[in-house]
Parts: structure tokens; C-alpha cells; sequence
């Protein structure tokens, strides 16, 4: 073939777009073809895109190895963009500034209600509408994007994945972003199913850094934010407008935030296992939230309360309960440690707090029913601003120790399904270690009791009757759905559960997952299937204790 020498292989794309200076070339090279020339950079890419091949069932690839400027743009009925269509990919090598004028109109990347897209990389800035913007698609991929922005007329999103073009975008995958500088959120959902995010690193955002509204099946590594909206009520991280349920978060770290995390308006089914939350004007605000975890790590220094469990009505959204905060150390915050607010916030957790230097004190617990257990003082002295140390206010329990008692004492019980009335046993009596537990109507037999032992801290110990084996998350699995089994007691926490009361009756809740026992699919069966699951406060994940 002639006339492509010194063309890159195709070995890794199918198109490239080349130049600099304010000139550029889009070539697809599968074909040796030539489809752009000229001074538009946003068009450049645009035509190596739609120089694929058409109808393609499996993903083509256009490498961007110009860097360039977008220009301006006056609006038109749309904003300027470089559309993705079904089955691309675009590694974009060259650095994308944005250099728009008036009104913020352009999206460097864009896809609407299409399906396996993937920008690879990007390093875009300067002052777009969103740098990326993903609306209504499924299976998408983004790699490793750097979005270092400035001040736009109104919006100034870094990446924003949504439902606008009519549907929800579900299966979404973000390996690294690093936002800096974008006058709204860095990373915001709204509308999501299915979302797995590496690390979301942001600079200086004008709000959160990483924003889930309306997002569902969420696994989050780290967020890592500095002075996200410093002066006002975002946060670091934040879920909001019905987020959730099944959102796990590995880490968070806030500094110098408006808030460090924050949970709001019907969010439920959160996890977030360790926090450093510090100098922020509030460490932890979960508002009208319910079945919900924070657990690990520190908080210190924040202007405000280090957690605060709050609701702001009885009404819509829902109040905050069946909340847990532990293991945390909270120190040198300017108002409580933890404090519990209401009206009508209930059944929550407060434990396994070491508290110091907080100015209002330790903890205070609004509900009666909420549960404050092993307050203690910080165990090298800590520091802060003064206040009390250690010791717990109000609540059902009080300060505690390693061994406080949980709901639940020592003894045998049958345990009985909320939803179905049947009750939790070993199935066909079994007695060898992997045998599945299931629900069942009431037989008489001893494999329909088990006996719960009180290991102190809140945690239990459930041992079949008839086996002598213990209650086992099989193989120690953390997603929803995996199966409820007995096994010869290792003392591992896949075999350990909290007690949680819930007015009455119980969620049994794994250590080492934080899900609970669920009666598969609300199944009324004799045999339904008992799973762990992330809790939904329904009836099918609560039991009832009868002594035997």
C-alpha cells in the first residue's frame, strides 16, 4: 500500500488524528483513507469517530494524538461535541483545551442511549460544560481521565453520567478520574445502575468531588477530595436523592471540605468502611438516610460535628434509622463526636468510639432506641480543642467496654422469618460442614434451634443444635446473594453476626460483610433459600428470638 509511510500501525486503532498548531489530519488507517483535514479540533475527532465501521458489533478504536483547542461556541440548539456512538473507543493522547467564551457549551465527549463506549484517556481542560458527559447508555468504560478546569458561566462539571436521554445508564466502569478545579461536582450519577469506580481524586471543586444521586449497585475504592465547596454544604463525597441501595465505599479522605461525607434525602443501603475526615466545616452529616454503615477510621479537627445521625422530618423523605456508626476515632471536633439528632431518628448504632478534645463532648443520642456502646477516651491521651473525653449521653446504652452485652443473651432460641412465619434451620437435618440453612416450617426437631452466644461487643456466635456446627457465610463472600451454610466453627468473621434489634425483631447482620440474612427473593416457601443481602429493612431480612 502506498502513501502511508510514516503512518502508525493500526495494530491498536482503526483511526488517529494527528497535527498541532491549529492544523489537523483524521486518517482511518484500517483504510489507508484520509477523512479530515483542516483547523477544528472538536471536528478532527469527530470525523475519525464516524470514519468506523458502520453497524460494527465489536468496538473500533480512534487514538488522538494531536492536542489542540476547541474554540468557541454560540448556541445553536445543541452544545458542541465529539458524539460516541456504539462500540468506541477513543485514547485521546494529546491534551484538549477547552477555550469557550460566554455560556459554557461545549462537551469534549459525549454518548447518548448507546452501548460499549469507552474513553481509554483524556487529559482535558480549561472551562467545558462537562468534560465528559454520558447519558442513558450502557457498558461504559472510562480509563484513566485527567479534567484540570476553570471557572465556566454556569454548570462546570468534570464527568457526569446520567438518565437524561431517557433511560438509566447502567454498567459503569471508572478507573481513575483526577478533577481539579471544576466549578460544580467532579464526578456526579444521576440515575445509575451498576457502577464500579477505581479512584476519584478532585482539587478545589465548587461542589462535591464524588457526587451518586439515584444510584444503585455502587462499589467505590477511594475518594480522595480537598476543598470541595469549602465555604458551603457539599461534601467530599455525598449520596443523595434516593442513592443507593448496594453502595460500598472502601475509603474516603475530606479535607478541607464543606462537608467530608454526607448522606441525604432517602439515601439507604450505604457502606463506607474507613474515613480520615479532617478540617472540614463538618466530618459527617447522614441525614434521612436509613440502613446505613460508617465504620473505620479517624475524623478530626472538623469545624463542626465529627458524625451527626440527623432527620429533618417524619414525613418525605424518609427519617434516619437502622444507622451504624463504629470503630472511629473521632478527636478534636468543634462540636460532638457523634450526636444523634432528630425529630423521629431511631434504631441506630453508636459503638466502638474513641473519643477526645470534642467540643460538646463524647457523644449524645437522641433516640431511646438507638443503642451507644464502648465509648471510651482516645487510648494515647489525644489532643483537640478541650472538651470532654470519652463517656456516652442518652441513648439505650451507655458507655461500654469490649465486652458489653448485645440485644440479644446467651441461650437457645428458635428464630423465626418476620415475612413467612417459618423458621431458619439446617436443611434435611444435616450434619456435615457446607450443608445449606433455609427456612421451614415448624418441626419439632432440634436442627430448628440454634444456640446464640454473646461474645461481647455486640457480636454473636450461632451454633446448630442438632449439629454443633455454626451459622457460615459460605466461603466468606461480601456480595449480595451468597448463601447461608453451617460449618465447623474457625472463629472467623464470616461466622460472627450482630444482633440488630429493630423494635422487636432482628436483623442478624454478618461481621465480616455487614449484610444480613435474608429469606431469598421474600420466598414464603417451606425451603426458601437464606442468603446474606444488603439490608433493606424488609421483613423478609428480620427475625423473631423464642427462647427454647
Amino acid at each position: 500500500m502506498t502513501g502511508l509511510s510514516g503512518v502508525a500501525s493500526a495494530s491498536d486503532h482503526e483511526a488517529v488524528v494527528t497535527g498541532g498548531g491549529g492544523q489537523f489530519r483524521a486518517e482511518n488507517v484500517a483504510r489507508g483513507q484520509t477523512v479530515y483535514t483542516g483547523g477544528d479540533y472538536l471536528a478532527a475527532i469527530q470525523a475519525a469517530v464516524d470514519s468506523l465501521s458502520a453497524g460494527r458489533t465489536t468496538t473500533e478504536t480512534v487514538r488522538v494524538d494531536a492536542s489542540g483547542s476547541t474554540g468557541t461556541h454560540s448556541w445553536d440548539g445543541d452544545v458542541k461535541a465529539v458524539d460516541l456512538p456504539s462500540n468506541t473507543v477513543v485514547d485521546q493522547r494529546g491534551t484538549m483545551t477547552v477555550d469557550d467564551s460566554g455560556e459554557d457549551l461545549i462537551v469534549p465527549y459525549r454518548a447518548e442511549s448507546v452501548e460499549s463506549v469507552e474513553i481509554a484517556t483524556a487529559d482535558i481542560r480549561g472551562n467545558p460544560r462537562y468534560g465528559i458527559w454520558i447519558k442513558s447508555c450502557s457498558d461504559v468504560t472510562i480509563g484513566d481521565v485527567s479534567l484540570s478546569l476553570g471557572a465556566t458561566e454556569s454548570v462546570g462539571i468534570g464527568v457526569r453520567i446520567d438518565d437524561s436521554d431517557g433511560g438509566r445508564t447502567t454498567g459503569v466502569s471508572i478507573d481513575r478520574a483526577y478533577v481539579e478545579g471544576a466549578q460544580s461536582h467532579g464526578v456526579e450519577t444521576y440515575g445509575v445502575d451498576d457502577v464500579d469506580i477505581g479512584t476519584v481524586e478532585t482539587v478545589d471543586t465548587g461542589g462535591c468531588g464524588l457526587l451518586l444521586n439515584d444510584t444503585s449497585g455502587a462499589t467505590v475504592s477511594h475518594v480522595d477530595a480537598t476543598r470541595a465547596d469549602p465555604d458551603g454544604g457539599y461534601a467530599g463525597f455525598r449520596c443523595a436523592n434516593d442513592c443507593g441501595p448496594n453502595v460500598t465505599v472502601d475509603r474516603v479522605d475530606a479535607v478541607g471540605c464543606g462537608r467530608g461525607l454526607f448522606t441525604v434525602s432517602g439515601s439507604r443501603g450505604i457502606t463506607v468502611r474507613a474515613v480520615h475526615l479532617e478540617a472540614n466545616g463538618a466530618g459527617a452529616l447522614i441525614q434521612d438516610t436509613r440502613n446505613t454503615r460508617l465504620g473505620g477510621g479517624q475524623i478530626l479537627n472538623n469545624d463542626g460535628n465529627g458524625v451527626r445521625i440527623d432527620s429533618r422530618s417524619s414525613d418525605e423523605p424518609p427519617h434516619s434509622r437502622n444507622v451504624t456508626v463504629e470503630n472511629l476515632r473521632v478527636e478534636g471536633n468543634g462540636g460532638y463526636g457523634v450526636y444523634e439528632t432528630g425529630p423521629d431518628t431511631e434504631r441506630n448504632a453508636i459503638r466502638n468510639i474513641e473519643a477526645c478534645g470534642n467540643g460538646n463532648g463524647a457523644v449524645q443520642a437522641y433516640a431511646a432506641s438507638t443503642t451507644v456502646e464502648n465509648v471510651t477516651g482516645c487510648r494515647d491521651g489525644g489532643g483537640g480543642n478541650g472538651g470532654d473525653d470519652g463517656g456516652g449521653d442518652g441513648g439505650s446504652g451507655g458507655d461500654g467496654s469490649d465486652g458489653a452485652s448485645g440485644p440479644i443473651s446467651t441461650g437457645t432460641y428458635r428464630i423465626t422469618n418476620d415475612n413467612s412465619g417459618k423458621f431458619l434451620e439446617v436443611a434435611n437435618a444435616a450434619t456435615d460442614d457446607g450443608a445449606t440453612v433455609q427456612q421451614y416450617g415448624d418441626t419439632g426437631h432440634p436442627c430448628q434451634e440454634w444456640s446464640v452466644e454473646d461474645t461481647g461487643g455486640g457480636v454473636y456466635r450461632i451454633e446448630n443444635e442438632h449439629s454443633g456446627k455454626v451459622l457460615d457465610v459460605e466461603g466468606g463472600a461480601t456480595d449480595d446473594g451468597a448463601n447461608l451454610i453451617q460449618w465447623s466453627d474457625n472463629e472467623a468473621d464470616n461466622q460472627r453476626w450482630r444482633i440488630v434489634d429493630d423494635g422487636g425483631s432482628y436483623a442478624l447482620e454478618a461481621v465480616h460483610s455487614g449484610k444480613v440474612a435474608d429469606v431469598y427473593g421474600w420466598s414464603t416457601d417451606n425451603g426458601g433459600n437464606v442468603v446474606q443481602w444488603s439490608d433493606t429493612g424488609g421483613a423478609n431480612q428480620r427475625w423473631t428470638f423464642e427462647s427454647v
